[in-house]
């Protein structure tokens, strides 16, 4: 057999049999909507509803899982979109921890529906884990201890190090967002 969609296997095989919607679906014993659903594409035949129309076909359930072509996965561009996510990681301004959550949650959402997406969002979501470890775990290195007492860095000198960290990291979102705007193809550093 060519290589068709099920739905236009199934068509052909109950036409070739001289057999009518109505017919087939009663002699595989499943509901006649659900038989054109399969047949207009709509639905895509699986496990007991599968081996029933195989036998009413008079074909194997391995010839009928052949036929069966997973969808194709439709994308689209959307630059506007992949900037979104991008800025979308200066939410640790207001956001604990917002510059993950925000980009990470984008790219859940839309990896396989816009081009782009599933690169640049592993790509942000990493830097910003490891941002976050570094600049929050230094903040924990120097707090902790003068919780017991000791002091090894002037706490005024740990908040603008702090303050230089987020601000370097936010010019290099905008940065990363401007390289999207121009269509560059090295947008965050590989980590």
């Amino acid at each position: 057999m060519s290589k068709l969609t099920i739905s236009d296997q199934i068509r052909t095989l109950r036409k070739s049999k001289g057999l009518s919607q109505e017919a087939l679906a009663e002699n595989a014993g499943i509901n006649l909507r659900t038989l054109q659903r399969i047949e207009t594409g709509n639905a895509i035949p699986r496990g007991e509803t599968l081996r029933l129309l195989a036998r009413a076909l008079d074909v194997s359930v391995q010839e009928m899982s052949a036929m069966i072509e997973a969808p194709a996965m439709v994308t689209e561009d959307d630059p506007g979109f992949l900037k979104l996510m991008s800025l979308s990681a200066l939410s640790f301004w207001f956001i604990p921890f917002g510059n993950i959550l925000l980009p990470l949650a984008f790219w859940i959402l839309k990896k396989n529906k816009i081009n782009g997406v599933a690169e640049l969002g592993k790509r942000i979501v990493n830097f910003q884990i490891i941002w976050s470890l570094f600049t929050y775990g230094l903040a924990a290195f120097l707090i902790l201890p003068v919780l017991f007492g000791q002091i090894f860095v002037n706490p005024l000198i740990m908040m603008p190090v702090m303050l230089l960290l987020y601000i370097a990291n936010t010019v290099y979102i905008i940065v990363a967002t401007k390289k999207i705007t121009r269509n560059e193809s090295e947008l965050y550093a590989q980590i």
